[in-house]
């Protein structure tokens, strides 16, 4: 990433991790009113460019890739095992030649090395972006940062970079370092201004789950509720692991759903965390989770069938509970 960027994150106030990702600007998730100016500093733009871009990422990933090159859409997606599971997800945004892939950092150097295996007899490119960030906007009028007519799921270009509208409430920008800091004062005015813990805390109140390290291999795209938020189809044709998901889907019945779950506390858990009921025995594995204003926000993927306390088993081998209770996800899961 430029160091300009980060130096000027660090002067506006940055709180970074120890990895130095920018978590929050002073005020963690939970103390922060609508409307925010939030910097994604925890996710990294991929490009992938050329001839064959679409018909090379259609047979690697969960979504119908037309949905982005043709309509314009925004999309979330999925790279499978061969066992139908998990290895990486991702944002598609269409590109003038080709697209751009917003994916977790944390995951970019997995997917650059996924995807790299099968690009090499392909007429097209993937690359790092590091010169352009995402910003987000929530609530309040994005104009003229994004377009007024651009409807929820539709991606523009703009003047200054992509504009994506994800739902009434949020919007992407993809941009250039340098158009970041100089629109940074317009952006910003009536808006605080948040981190990765911010987005994060907004993606869990989405229902909106990314595949983070230790998570890998885990969900089916349904468990994740991709089918319900458009990142997979069932009519694409073949890609990955398109067998195993498609046989859920028209033979099987989930009995694991994402979930919107929070707990008393200030510890958030790590992706891939086990969760279990009263007697020991697992219930499902914990996708994400952010602390806000005293409570644990987390997406899970959990039993449909389970009602109840989650518990941790702890060091002395004992079920230890969480305080757990379920959140409203903002959409409809389909019948069992």
């Amino acid at each position: 990433m430029s160091m300009s960027w980060q130096t000027f994150l660090d002067q506006t106030g940055a709180v970074r991790d120890t990895d130095g990702t920018v978590l929050h600007f002073g005020r963690p998730p939970g103390h922060v009113p609508q409307p925010q100016l939030i910097v994604c500093d925890h996710l990294r733009v991929i490009t992938l460019r050329g001839a064959d871009a679409a018909a090379f990422l259609q047979g690697q990933v969960t979504a119908d890739v037309r949905d982005v090159s043709e309509q314009q859409y925004s999309r979330l997606a999925m790279h499978l095992s061969l066992k139908g599971r998990a290895l990486v997800s991702m944002r598609l945004v269409p590109a003038a030649d080709g697209f751009d892939l917003l994916v977790p950092g944390s995951m970019a150097g997995a997917l650059l090395k996924l995807l790299g295996k099968y690009i090499v007899f392909s007429k097209a490119t993937l690359a790092l972006d590091e010169t352009r960030v995402v910003l987000s906007l929530v609530g309040g009028d994005p104009a003229p940062a994004v377009p007024g007519d651009l409807s929820p799921g539709k991606a523009a270009a703009t003047a200054d970079g992509t504009a994506v509208r994800l739902d009434g409430q949020r919007s992407l920008l993809v941009v250039p370092v340098e158009t970041a800091i100089a629109n940074w004062r317009a952006l910003s005015e009536g808006r605080d201004i948040g981190g990765a813990e911010h987005a994060r805390l907004n993606d869990i109140l989405a229902g909106e789950g990314q595949v983070l390290p230790g998570a890998e291999d885990l969900f089916l795209p349904q468990a994740l509720n991709y089918d319900v938020l458009h990142g997979v189809s069932f009519r694409k044709g073949c890609y990955t692991g398109q067998e195993v998901v498609a046989r859920m889907h028209f033979k099987g019945q989930m009995k694991q759903r994402l979930q919107h779950v929070s707990w008393p506390g200030d510890t958030p858990l790590p992706a891939g965390t086990v969760l279990r009921d009263a007697d020991g025995k697992a219930l499902g594995e914990l996708v994400d989770s952010v602390t806000a204003g005293g409570q644990v926000h987390a997406l899970a993927v959990l039993r449909l069938a389970h009602d109840g306390d989650l518990y941790l088993q702890g060091e002395d081998g004992l079920a230890h509970a969480l305080g757990a209770r379920p959140e409203t996800l903002p959409y409809e899961l389909p019948a069992r």
